[in-house]
């Protein structure tokens, strides 16, 4: 039975990040209004009290034989324990921490370069679920040649065509969702090796059926990855249930912004290759020859002294999700983002770039005849509200909302070190720092630009 419980952001988060102030041109000094959740959030009180807590017994993780060290390093791994559960991971999954999601995808590509086969993304994924494939399949398929510095030029455009042939996409259709049967007929035409899924667009907050997906992708023998990182926080993730083989995710999108962040996948996997990064921790031990023993276990992937700080955050973010339930956190942020999509509709001077349906807690919008980044600008100088506009690393979604179909002007412009014709739409995006008083700030400067 679910049981509704009431979310307040007073209790959530320090006075001194709800009332930070900032000077604006037509109020004065005001409090500032965090909309731009999309792409960091603040750290929840319980996470700074937490953190505060485990700095005061901190010692070298792994590393010391004072009870510093060994309090720090259970501390440590019972963090991998809390994120395992809260994703329900199988049981001899790893949780590999790196600095962010893009760390997650970049370690997770490079393992997947070793073996025979290509990779699927979607058409309208993140640059970081999307790149990294590029660059680690180029550099196993240029072979073993080595080369001058003054051939690297050549060398990274070869990389990159390398790769991008061996990173098929699947696209959406007109209501910018994932179709099934084509995703189906792509794994049955190619002999796949990693199906790639966003969990949650960070412009259109489209959902796909993530369970459908990793079915298909267990039918052709492919492994199924998941960039779950605008979506944990947000709604309820079952890596067993959704058939997800390996979850990636960044601890400053759930408010544990202290450089954390994870990629989990399966034992039998991992222990085949030799570690991403290499270094003091993570072997045992060196032989005379410069031969390196490994055991087959999470700590052969968690090299130098680690980011416990940034692990310790996350669990304990995860922790006061888990207690605040997903469900009544998806139902406090639908209300705030409804009441804001229901006036970006309604004002005939506005282009909202998000359907109904998809609606979750990001909000595109351009106001017609006035530049993205100046809208964007305004607002804070203004009004002290805090938003984004740009590309968001998703240039294919934004060409795409916006039907440019050439982009032989917008090529020239970078080229030349100018950034104006780059395309952008405006985002709000919302969190559990937001209230119903920050939506009416917003709507209210809306407004006034639009008169």
């Amino acid at each position: 039975m679910f049981l509704a419980k009431k979310i307040e952001p007073q209790k959530l988060f320090a006075k001194e990040i709800l009332d930070y102030k900032v000077k604006t041109k037509k109020f004065g000094l005001i409090n500032y209004v965090n909309l731009d959740n999309a792409a960091t959030t603040p750290p929840l009180f319980d996470v700074e009290e937490g953190v505060d807590k485990y700095l005061a017994g901190y010692g070298s993780v792994h590393r010391g034989a004072g009870a510093k060290s060994k309090i720090s390093t259970d501390i440590y791994e019972h963090s991998r324990v809390v994120i395992k559960k809260f994703v329900n991971a199988k049981q001899n999954d790893y949780v590999i921490y790196t600095g962010n999601t893009t760390g997650g995808i970049n370690t997770a590509a490079y393992f997947f370069s070793f073996l025979a086969g290509q990779i699927m993304v979607s058409a309208v994924e993140h640059s970081s679920s999307w790149l990294p494939w590029i660059k680690a399949e180029g550099i196993k398929l240029l072979g073993k040649k080595q080369y001058s510095l003054s051939e690297m030029e050549v060398v990274n455009r070869q990389i990159q065509k390398l790769g991008r042939a061996q990173v098929i996409k699947y696209d959406v259709n007109e209501n910018f969702e994932f179709d099934l049967g084509d995703i189906e007929k792509k794994l049955k035409q190619n002999k796949i090796k990693a199906v790639v899924l966003t969990a949650s667009s960070n412009i259109t907050g489209y959902c796909p059926d993530i369970k459908a997906v990793g079915k298909l992708a267990h039918k052709y023998g492919a492994y199924f990855v998941v960039d779950a990182c605008q979506f944990l926080q947000h709604h309820k993730i079952d890596m067993q249930k959704m058939n997800v083989d390996f979850l990636v995710a960044s601890g400053h999108k759930f408010y544990a912004p202290y450089g954390g962040g994870f990629l989990i996948g399966p034992k039998n996997f991992l222990d085949e290759f030799l570690p991403h990064q290499i270094g003091g921790g993570n072997l045992p031990y060196i032989t005379e020859q410069g031969e390196f023993l490994r055991y087959k276990n999470q700590m052969a992937h968690d090299p130098g002294t680690p980011n416990a700080v940034g692990a310790v955050a996350m669990m304990y973010a995860l922790e006061k999700i888990k207690e605040l339930g997903l469900k009544n956190i998806e139902n406090y942020e639908k209300k705030l983002s409804e009441k804001l999509f229901d006036y970006l509709e309604s004002n005939p001077k506005i282009e909202v770039y998000v359907r109904r349906e998809h609606l979750s807690t990001v909000l595109p919008f351009n106001i017609k005849g006035k530049n993205p980044i100046a809208v964007a600008e305004k607002l804070n100088s203004d009004y002290g509200i805090g938003v984004r506009a740009g590309s968001f690393c998703v240039y294919q979604v934004v060409r795409k909302l916006l039907k440019i179909t050439d982009e032989k002007e917008i090529i020239e412009s970078v080229k030349c070190g100018r950034s104006e014709k780059i395309p952008a739409l405006v985002r709000a995006s919302i969190g559990l720092c937001n209230t119903e008083k920050d939506i009416d700030r917003i709507i209210s400067a809306i407004k006034e630009m639009t008169k």
